[in-house]
């Protein structure tokens, strides 16, 4: 009896001095990775574009809040898709899904969904002609079935679903609504403008977090400044189909602002 028990005592102490020594390998894996804040480092640069649109125009925050939370849940589901042959981020929590992903989507969609009124100074209202809302409901459809069932169904890569899907939804949007047009190229330039700080903010801080983090060997390898090529046309083509898709979907346009 006295030997069995000390036989579980010592099972016992070597288990937990086990999973103890696990949990310092883990804890000495997390701090000594150099880019475990860079992701939070561009989430944030992009953030305080975000913070001058909430607060210089209280108006539009309803909105701004509205579709924030819509593409910042879109980021968190279409970070399954780009984790796997675009970039594997290292996030605070060591998942390969973590909180910058909804906060990227949700700093990036609300600035350039308003930054357009915001740096011109205008304002919405409503239009004359009636837009069927089932028009919008397409673009929704449109949007979730070219990048996912492209994706997954038909494995393409991540970067040609995303243009195929930004695309096409974004022309036909724009068919549409032809007094877009200024809107969209406006919120093109300011997503694009959005992706050089995005990535040059946590470079100044951890160089090298591209080098380390993006799937070069799946990608073209080419780059403009400091940014993926692929970003780069990641950046514009969101910024383009974001900015007016308010505008589509409450069939306002806008107007000078006048305090």
């Amino acid at each position: 009896m006295a030997l069995s028990a000390s036989r579980n005592i010592f099972f016992v102490l070597d288990t937990g001095l086990r999973q103890y020594d696990g949990l310092m390998d883990y804890q000495k894996r997390i701090m000594i990775d150099p880019y475990k804040f860079s992701y939070l480092f561009a989430v944030v640069s992009v953030g305080c574009f975000w913070l001058y649109c909430y607060w210089s125009r209280p108006d539009l925050r309803r909105m701004l809040l509205r579709i924030s939370v819509i593409f910042g849940i879109g980021g968190v589901t279409s970070e399954f898709i780009y984790a796997s042959d675009w970039w594997h981020p290292t996030t605070l929590t060591g998942t390969m899904i973590g909180i910058e992903d909804f906060l990227f989507g949700f700093f990036f969609a609300g600035t350039v969904a308003m930054g357009y009124e915001v740096v011109l100074n205008k304002t919405y209202q409503a239009r004359g002609e009636r837009l069927s809302k089932c028009r919008f409901r397409y673009i929704a459809l449109s949007i979730l079935a070219l990048f996912f069932g492209s994706t997954l169904v038909f494995g393409l890569h991540s970067f040609l679903a995303t243009i195929l899907a930004f695309g096409l939804c974004t022309a036909w949007m724009l068919s549409q609504r032809v007094d877009l047009i200024p809107n969209a190229l406006f919120s093109a330039a300011l997503g694009c403008l959005l992706g050089f700080i995005f990535f040059g903010a946590p470079e100044l801080v951890t160089p090298g977090w591209v080098e380390a983090t993006w799937s070069f060997d799946k990608l073209s390898g080419h780059f403009i400044l400091h940014m993926p090529l692929e970003d780069f046309f990641w950046f514009t083509a969101a910024g383009a189909f974001i900015g007016p898709l308010i505008k589509f979907r409450k069939n306002y346009q806008t107007k000078p602002r006048t305090i």
